[in-house]
């Protein structure tokens, strides 16, 4: 079913799994305006979906101020859906890793997150329609040593998130905040992550799932989300979710030590 003159507004939808997002809305027939560093290429998308509006918006939400800017810009739309998707990591020993980058890192992956997710569940709440998708990370779900302020930064977008929800459920609210908890994906994250090995594919040691099959199908569900807080998509990202749970802390700290610090 198609929806009507409905707005989503992506995050971190210049490439990866923000891009994937902006096709499968567009696919549900919502107008989409592509938030990034450099957002134009999104606009190609256009000539796609000529009955749909199409808008790039080129902010970079480290900026305190652009995330207030983005919200500004956003007023005179129908938006109904906001799927918070930009974010990094900096891969590294804590006290070998750029704090500079981690500073940046935080604000993108926290605040500006937590600015936009705070706006729009006021504004929706106003109509008691509408919905936020917050893009955390199987990362949230525990500690991360070798990836310490990442890992926290997913925690952060889970926990809070969570929160948000069960105070929306408990007001029977239809506004909902949910958050989607991907594994390793095929993009360009660990580019940034850690330049030096830019070129070197990141192992993991779990299956990658495609990012445009990925989008779908976490996204179809999360749209879909009437009791859940958060989605999980894959059979192996669910497993690492209940070894995690019943395992020894010190079993995945050190599993996550191995890949991501003694590799």
């Amino acid at each position: 079913m198609k929806v009507l003159n409905q707005w989503a507004v992506v995050t971190g939808a210049s490439k990866g799994l923000g891009y994937a997002y902006c096709q499968e809305l567009l696919k549900k027939g919502y107008h989409v305006l592509g938030v990034s560093r450099s957002a134009q290429n999104i606009l190609a998308l256009q000539k796609q979906y000529p009955e749909l509006k199409v808008r790039a918006c080129d902010l970079d939400l480290s900026t305190i101020e652009n995330v207030y800017k983005l919200y500004d810009l956003t007023k005179e739309l129908n938006v109904t859906l906001v799927i918070n998707n930009a974010g990094y990591g900096v891969l590294g020993k804590f006290q070998d890793s750029s704090l500079d980058s981690e500073i940046n890192m935080l604000t993108l992956n926290i605040d500006a997150l937590h600015i936009l997710t705070k706006l729009f569940t006021q504004r929706f709440l106003r109509f008691n329609y509408g919905r936020i998708i917050n893009i955390a990370s199987m990362a949230s779900f525990t500690p991360g040593p070798g990836f310490a302020s990442y890992y926290a930064s997913k925690a952060y977008v889970l926990r809070l998130s969570t929160a948000i929800n069960y105070e929306l459920k408990a007001e029977k609210s239809k506004v909902r905040v949910i958050s989607v908890c991907p594994g390793p994906l095929k993009t360009g994250f660990w580019d940034r992550a850690k330049p030096s090995e830019a070129k070197q594919e990141y192992k993991s040691g779990v299956p990658v799932i495609a990012v445009d099959v990925y989008a779908q199908k976490s996204l179809n569900k999360a749209l879909k989300a009437k009791r859940k807080n958060y989605i999980l998509i894959g059979f192996w990202n669910r497993v690492m979710r209940f070894f995690m749970a019943v395992c020894p802390k010190s079993w995945s700290l050190k599993l996550l030590y191995k890949y991501q610090v003694s590799r």
